[in-house]
């Protein structure tokens, strides 16, 4: 769905699981509310990434970004 909606960066996802398994997209929000008690924060938080990693690699994957397209004059 990210790579679908052509989103760049960190985003949220947001999908309904139904109680017969199916699955509902709902939204994307590609510039989510990063606070550490916001859902982003609480998502990664659930996939084992406690909120100054998350925040770590928020920036480190900016800066590499930063990086791999500078130009080497």
């Amino acid at each position: 769905m990210y790579r679908t909606l052509g989103l760049d960066g960190y985003a949220r996802i947001d999908f309904r699981l139904s109680a017969d398994g199916t699955l509902y997209f709902i939204e994307a929000n590609p510039n989510p509310e990063i606070a550490k008690s916001q859902e982003f924060a609480t998502a990664a938080r659930h996939d084992g990434l406690d909120y100054p990693g998350l925040l770590h690699r928020i920036l480190a994957l900016g800066i590499s970004r930063t990086y791999a397209g500078a130009s080497v004059g």
